[in-house]
């Protein structure tokens, strides 16, 4: 029962997690909010016309993120302004 209430299908959710991880390995992590809506255009591609999608609830992306251990969220800090022209 757990599986048909989930948001995306098994194989769109390991697509979904191979990308990221992708991403991540090239030097592109995925931001956390970024995730929900990259969620919702996988899902849009399957709807139909009767039965619109609709977006992932709020907690969706922490869920997804438990689910999938490999992933890991860091935080990113901008950089301090007085090294600004040491970095450039």
């Amino acid at each position: 029962k757990a599986q048909s209430q989930q948001y995306l299908t098994p194989d769109e959710e390991k697509a979904m997690f191979k990308f990221l991880l992708l991403m991540s390995s090239l030097g592109h992590p995925v931001r956390i909010k970024f995730i929900p809506s990259l969620a919702f255009s996988i899902a849009h591609r399957r709807s139909t016309v009767t039965k619109p999608i609709k977006p992932p609830g709020k907690n969706w992306a922490q869920a997804f993120e438990k689910r999938h251990k490999e992933l890991k969220a860091r935080k990113v800090r901008a950089i301090d302004w007085k090294r600004y022209e040491n970095n450039i």
